[in-house]
């Protein structure tokens, strides 16, 4: 696979969350407490890193799902969470494939543990890699959405 049809890949990947309306996800953070002024400019990817990090708060502490609405700013809600860093990575390289500046992309893999000598076979192994880090970050927010609202 050529970094060229990589990059449009991840695109095409990052496209998945996009579709979740970013008033909607801002409309539940503020229904949790955090302030409209903070939640106001963030983009889709701060807005799903907040609501996972008030949903994991509650689910350690077995909140019941009532307890997400709350007048109260939830402590640590704007905090970065590194389950979602391949998102971040993701969007990253969505954003050098139209900016064409692929090596920042390439040490960010690195430091997520890729070794980046293996694009020099082509990018299906780095595709692979960042599919598998989007598919848990994913996963794991509905898995924590579902922990919380299967508690009444």
């Amino acid at each position: 696979m050529t970094q060229q049809t990589f990059l449009a890949r991840c695109k095409s990947l990052h496209e998945v969350w996009q579709r979740i309306p970013n008033g909607y996800l801002k409309l539940l953070l503020e229904n949790a407490g955090c302030p409209r002024a903070s939640v106001k400019d963030l983009g889709s990817l701060k807005l799903l890193q907040a609501l996972l990090n008030i949903i994991e708060m509650l689910n350690v502490h077995e909140e019941a799902s009532y307890a997400f609405t709350s007048t109260e700013e939830p402590e640590g809600w704007n905090n970065r969470n590194k389950t979602l860093e391949p998102l971040f990575l993701n969007n990253d390289l969505r954003i050098a494939d139209a900016h064409e500046t692929v090596k920042n992309s390439l040490d960010t893999l690195q430091q997520l543990g890729f070794d980046t000598a293996n694009v020099n076979a082509g990018y299906g192994k780095a595709l692979d890699f960042v599919m598998d880090g989007v598919i848990s970050s994913i996963e794991s927010i509905a898995s924590n959405l579902d922990r919380i609202l299967s508690r009444k």
